[in-house]
């Protein structure tokens, strides 16, 4: 795609709206990103895009929060089956980014908002991760490894577990940084990334940190379960219009 006004635009509010979620709601950077340049860009240049922002806002919340080793030791195995996941599928099935699972993703998004908006709240006890965990991981893995995200059965069985709110931010922190890079792998082999999307990809960590600012700003402005909501509707429409490329 020829680099212009349009595109710039268009980069630039998507990763600052982007950033203003993942400040003031602490999540969702990836799908809000995704979801609205697929608006007007291709799904495999939306996610080679979103590689760097990714990589750096998430990267900075794993490490910070003092539970980074504790987290490290209970989820690394769920995150090393994921990351093999997204190998896998994006290697055999040959779908990352196409139409088709650009569809995907929309039908994911709006799943993950229906499933975020009610109250029910699945439960996993702690007996069960040695299981579980690397079961969630791989499944998270061969979906990402077709739809480019990370988002269904990974947040819902993330949000089941008996952890609390500050660790869990930090888990989040850890094993989307594990996600980020075997996507990051998956584009380069099937030709999505280069060094070309890649710079741009790097400037667009700028637009990001300066919504990650604002959103930080919000959050305090306003009550968060309101801007959540408001997030997940806007979310569930996004998603909705991405899915009908399915029919």
């Amino acid at each position: 795609m020829t680099i212009d006004s349009t595109y710039i635009i268009v980069v630039g509010v998507a990763f600052i709206v982007a950033g203003l979620v993942k400040g003031a709601a602490g999540m969702g950077l990836p799908p809000t990103a995704i979801a609205l340049m697929t608006l007007v860009l291709p799904l495999p240049e939306a996610l080679a895009l979103m590689t760097v922002p990714t990589l750096v806002t998430n990267i900075w919340q794993a490490i910070y929060g003092g539970h980074f080793r504790a987290m490290l030791r209970r989820f690394w195995f769920m995150g090393v089956m994921m990351a093999l996941g997204v190998l896998i599928a994006a290697r055999s099935l040959k779908a990352l980014g196409s139409p088709i699972s650009a569809g995907w993703v929309g039908v994911l998004l709006a799943l993950f908002a229906v499933m975020a908006l009610t109250a029910w709240r699945p439960r996993v006890a702690l007996r069960n991760e040695s299981w579980a965990n690397p079961l969630c991981g791989a499944a998270s893995g061969v979906i990402g490894g077709i739809t480019g995200i990370a988002a269904v059965p990974f947040l819902p069985y993330m949000q089941s577990l008996d952890i609390r709110k500050d660790e869990l931010v930090q888990a989040l922190g850890i094993l989307f940084v594990i996600f980020t890079g075997a996507i990051t792998a998956a584009l380069w082999d099937v030709g999505a990334l280069h060094t070309g999307n890649l710079a741009g990809a790097a400037l667009a960590t700028i637009p990001t940190m300066l919504g990650v600012w604002l959103g930080q700003k919000l959050r305090v402005a306003i009550s968060p379960e309101t801007f959540r909501k408001m997030f997940l509707v806007v979310l569930l429409g996004l998603g909705l219009n991405m899915a009908r490329m399915l029919v």
